[in-house]
């Protein structure tokens, strides 16, 4: 067996028995780094290769390896990211980063649409009926008085939303489904532009 054989045999292998799998899919994303000046730097970048808990992303300078990111993709949120691979292509001289999510740890992680402080989000309102009104303000005066904390009641009512939504796999199912078709069309979008 030439070396060239064996060397294609182990990229093989390492395909197989890699835990998320590896599309090429396109899209447009937002990187903040932290700057010299201790301020954040933008970068604008392109996903070349997408995995559930990654990618390959294409710019136009390099991010040191180790070097943690918050990552904006199209289709909403933030999400927390390492450097793990970073070099040069050769034959485009164009940068090429892979970046492992961290927080949340996947792309359709629910949790994306957490936001830090400083960072303004949407707000939006529901309109309940007269009783459940009341039943949240009984749970928000029960939360309150068990934990010993003041939670308002948007706060707990946001919380309720959240593992409703966490908890139902049909829902979660469906939302990763959508993600992909979100992916997808991000992709045609910047094929178009390229």
């Amino acid at each position: 067996m030439t070396g060239e054989e064996k060397q294609h045999r182990q990229t093989e292998r390492k395909a197989y028995y890699r835990r998320n799998r590896r599309e090429n899919i396109c899209f447009p994303v937002r990187l903040e780094i932290p700057s010299d000046e201790g301020g954040t730097q933008v970068i604008k970048a392109h996903t070349l290769v997408v995995s559930h808990a990654g990618a390959t992303l294409d710019m136009d300078v390099t991010i040191p390896i180790g070097m943690g990111l918050q990552v904006s993709p199209p289709f909403g949120g933030t999400i927390l990211a390492e450097v793990n691979g970073a070099w040069v292509e050769q034959e485009s001289g164009r940068h090429r980063v892979s970046i492992r999510l961290i927080d949340p740890p996947a792309w359709t992680s629910p949790e994306r649409f957490s936001v830090s402080g400083g960072v303004s989000q949407e707000q939006s309102s529901l309109r309940v009926h007269p009783g459940t009104s009341q039943m949240l303000a009984e749970y928000t005066a029960y939360l309150n008085e068990t934990t010993g904390e003041e939670t308002p009641p948007d706060k707990v009512a946001a919380n309720i939303l959240e593992r409703a939504f966490q908890s139902d796999e049909k829902f979660q199912e469906w939302f990763d489904a959508k993600i992909l078709e979100d992916l997808q069309a991000w992709e045609k979008a910047c094929v178009r532009e390229g």
